[in-house]
């Protein structure tokens, strides 16, 4: 009720009160009456503004969730592409330390094939802006399922870190170690050859490479954010069914 009424029906009240013309009783009933018109119009104006802000914020969750199952459908495409990445990585680098410790040649296939996941980082960049932001303006208790919004928090504390957390070791340990004993070692020759498959003998490049058997890790948690981002992607659709 704006102010101005609220002014208006106190007035009467004051007037009623005051008014010798009339019984008590009468005067008791009118404070009442006008009263109980403050009352219900204070309590309908907050019912209102408490509905719009319901609103306002069903619509928030609603646009939320939506853009979210966009960034965690692209993130399972870019999480597959990179746990096959790693399982090529392993591979790769099991294929030369073993090849290195037994002496063995390097073939020309196996070089071209894993050669590029000696060099190359591999790495998640989550689509975590959205979610973010809604954390970071304290509106996250907007979404009112309890489990999907417990879910949604699990995925991007704590999964979603794990899983950062060991790529990022896993490619400091080869940028810091791999990657320095090869530039350290390797000779170019003018030709454009180099003494790359005989790097593999070395027994500090043998160490390094041993560091691949954190891969399995790696993929585990991969796939569990995977799951964990299907499983949110399945409630966001029940709860929006027409926006799939």
């Amino acid at each position: 009720m704006p102010e101005h009424e609220i002014a208006k029906h106190t007035k009467k009240i004051y007037k009623a009160i005051r008014d010798p013309k009339h019984s008590l009783k009468h005067r008791i009933g009118e404070v009442a009456v006008e009263i109980g018109i403050i009352v219900f119009a204070i309590t309908l104006s907050l019912f209102l503004e408490r509905w719009r802000e319901r609103q306002h914020e069903r619509e928030i969750e609603k646009q939320f969730l939506v853009g979210l199952k966009t960034d965690l459908a692209n993130d399972i495409i870019q999480q597959g592409e990179d746990s096959t990445a790693y399982t090529k990585v392993l591979a790769g680098w099991r294929y030369f330390r073993n090849a290195g410790i037994q002496k063995h040649p390097i073939s020309v296939d196996s070089l071209l094939r894993y050669q590029q996941f000696l060099f190359n980082s591999i790495g998640l960049i989550p689509n975590s802006s959205r979610f973010e932001a809604l954390k970071s303006s304290g509106q996250l208790m907007v979404i009112e399922d309890t489990a999907l919004l417990n879910k949604i928090l699990d995925l991007y504390q704590y999964r979603m870190r794990a899983l950062l957390s060991s790529t990022d070791n896993f490619t400091t340990i080869k940028t810091n170690e791999l990657n320095h004993l090869f530039f350290q070692n390797m000779r170019i020759q003018p030709n454009g050859s180099n003494n790359l498959p005989d790097l593999f003998q070395i027994p500090q490049i043998q160490n390094a490479l041993f560091s691949a058997e954190s891969i399995p890790e790696i993929l585990i948690r991969y796939h569990i954010v995977m799951d964990e981002s299907r499983e949110i992607i399945r409630l966001i659709d029940r709860q929006y069914p027409d926006e799939k």
